[in-house]
């Protein structure tokens, strides 16, 4: 029999008929079914904190104002929101790469002109 507000069979004490299966554990679904999810959605918080954190002093040290600030967002967000965390990470490190690539272009730049410059003025002595 069921009851008409508790939704729990009283001939079926694991409730199964309701869940879809068997289970040893009433009250908690099947890993994938919307049950019991654990903390931190199942993401290492502690490792990605760390890797946040290194692109965070990275990028404020080495690659300006961009990296560093993504990496920061990163090490806040890991807690609550590990997910997006890691987003935030990785675009961390790619604002890093792509600092130091316009960088290195620029540097290149500068030396070709200063060689273009210096090779065409006539010196007199």
């Amino acid at each position: 029999m069921t009851s008409p507000n508790s939704g729990f069979d009283a001939q079926d004490p694991n409730n199964s008929q309701n869940q879809g299966f068997n289970s040893p554990n009433p009250g908690y679904g099947a890993p994938g079914q919307g049950g019991f999810t654990p903390v931190g959605g199942g993401f290492d918080v502690e490792k990605i904190k760390k890797n946040a954190l290194i692109a965070t002093i990275v990028g404020f040290l080495c690659g300006g104002l961009l990296p560093g600030i993504l990496g920061l967002l990163g090490y806040l967000k890991a807690d609550q929101e590990p997910a997006t965390a890691k987003k935030f990470t990785k675009w961390s490190w790619i604002a890093f790469a792509i600092m130091w690539a316009i960088s290195i272009i620029l540097i290149i730049v500068y030396v070709i002109f200063m060689i273009a410059v210096v090779g065409s003025s006539t010196t007199t002595y």
